[in-house]
């Protein structure tokens, strides 16, 4: 038999949730079953899996340690000695991995935190091999007790929204599911009664001067990961996004331009601009790589900054510039 002590990391969750994680190797009948046969008991009764668990419930495994084995996926290459965990992470070649330290924490409680992420780190896995800020989250609430390897096994510490490799700014990931699903909510929200502001600043060549609100048409290739807008919405995604222009390098013939994110889309902001004449410094996708060459500085990614998020009217985060977009203005 496995007890399985639920702490304020798993609360929030479904029973039949937590043995599916549990149970990674087994269909989800298998859970069912146990659940109807009362292998799995909660609380020691009997449990349909729709119960939503509280800090210390516990959750009874009747089974054997083969059955546990053959369903169970085995943590036991992780060592229970949290120091050095980012030296544990392989990493792909062209990975950069960050430490959560208070230069780059924004905010933090006990079921959230705010990152200020540097360009150059992945939000999330695009390999098995890769080191994110999910990894880089996990190491700092290890090395802090704020978690066990044991608790990884049934909950694991995530980001709510992603930004590209190369854009810097407002990285959230939830501590707990809770905070998961308070952030998760959050992001989803959308219209005119939304408190959600996600804001975004850029660098572009040229004195902006198309402040608005646009609403465009799109459309993606998962090919090439490129997209394009399209003048008609009719029948097609779109995007919706609003600019402001802030100021103005007159020796670069650079401007700063906030952008309001009302939808959520890849690469939006960034192809929204090139459609509006104004291409983001660096954008190697979507920019002007020959007026990029005659920037002093030469530009190391496209300068794009995540710098302001809201989530209520209390919750406000805002995240420094970094230096190559500071050298600017």
């Amino acid at each position: 038999m496995i007890e399985l002590e639920i702490s304020k990391l798993d609360e929030g969750q479904k029973l039949k949730k937590l043995c599916f994680k549990f149970f990674d190797k087994a269909p989800q009948s298998f859970t069912y079953k146990m659940l109807r046969k009362k292998n799995i008991v909660l609380n020691d009764k009997k449990a349909d899996g729709e119960e939503i668990l509280k800090d210390g419930d516990k959750v009874k495994l009747y089974l054997s340690d083969d059955t546990i084995r053959l369903f169970h996926s085995s943590y036991s290459d992780n060592s229970s000695d949290s120091s050095n965990s980012v030296n544990r992470h392989k990493t792909g070649k062209n990975d950069k991995i960050i430490k959560l330290t208070k230069e780059n924490i924004i905010y933090e409680n006990d079921d959230y935190i705010i990152i200020n992420k540097p360009a150059g780190v992945l939000s999330q896995k695009a390999s098995a091999e890769d080191y994110s800020i999910n990894e880089a989250v996990i190491d700092h609430m290890l090395e802090c007790n704020m978690i066990s390897r044991s608790q990884l096994e049934n909950f694991r510490p995530s980001v709510c929204n992603r930004l590209d490799r190369n854009t810097s700014g407002i990285i959230t990931a939830g501590k707990t599911q809770k905070g998961l699903r308070y952030l998760s909510d959050k992001m989803r929200e959308k219209g005119e009664e939304s408190k959600v502001l996600k804001s975004y600043f850029a660098v572009v060549h040229g004195r902006f001067d198309k402040d608005g609100i646009y609403t465009l048409g799109f459309s993606k290739n998962e090919k090439d990961n490129t997209v394009k807008v399209l003048k008609d919405v009719t029948g097609s995604d779109y995007i919706k996004t609003g600019f402001r222009f802030l100021k103005y390098n007159d020796e670069n013939n650079l401007s700063l331009v906030e952008a309001v994110l009302y939808t959520g889309k890849s690469h939006q902001i960034r192809v929204s601009l090139r459609y509006l004449g104004f291409p983001i410094v660096g954008d190697r996708k979507y920019g002007d790589t020959e007026l990029d060459r005659k920037l002093i500085p030469r530009p190391k990614r496209q300068l794009l900054h995540a710098g302001l998020l809201k989530l209520s009217d209390t919750e406000v985060f805002r995240a420094d510039f970094p230096k190559d977009i500071e050298e600017y203005f």
